[in-house]
């Protein structure tokens, strides 16, 4: 005769084998919430996309950014403002990169963040925001561009 074993039990009166599936979906469902919460937390922090209008130049918020990068980065050889000469002559003034693209919008020089280089240019990095901001800050300056009423 076969006798039936009975299934150990823990302290819950559960199998061992329920009590085991029953942590591994708590801990799935932990997991999958902290996921949702970081993913929420990171897109909040500095430094990362803006608004799908960042480029644009009458965004101001991402226009200052942009200005707060030319004075940081691009100022020691570019005229960053809308009037005056580069302090390096063979770097165009900021109101003339613009006009140099189709739309006036300089991002095809911005790729990824990094600032496709030419012969004499240092290498430097970008955010997301900043690169952004740099666009919008470079197109509002521009001769070309007038405040939308």
């Amino acid at each position: 005769m076969i006798k039936a074993m009975a299934q150990p039990r823990g302290h819950t009166g559960r199998s061992l084998g329920v009590q085991m599936m029953f942590r591994i979906a708590t801990r799935r469902l932990l997991m999958i919430a902290f996921g949702a919460l970081s993913g929420a937390l990171i897109t909040m922090q500095p430094g990362w996309a803006m608004p799908a209008d960042a480029q644009r130049p009458d965004n101001a918020e991402s226009a200052g950014i942009g200005k707060h990068v030319a004075q940081r980065h691009c100022g020691g050889c570019h005229a960053i403002e809308a009037t005056g000469l580069s302090p390096n002559p063979k770097s165009p003034p900021f109101p003339l990169i613009a006009e140099r693209y189709p739309g006036n919008n300089p991002a095809p020089v911005l790729i990824d963040g990094t600032v496709i280089r030419h012969p004499g240019m240092p290498e430097f990095h970008l955010l997301e925001n900043e690169t952004d901001g740099l666009v919008a800050y470079i197109r509002r300056i521009s001769r070309r561009w007038k405040p939308t009423p």
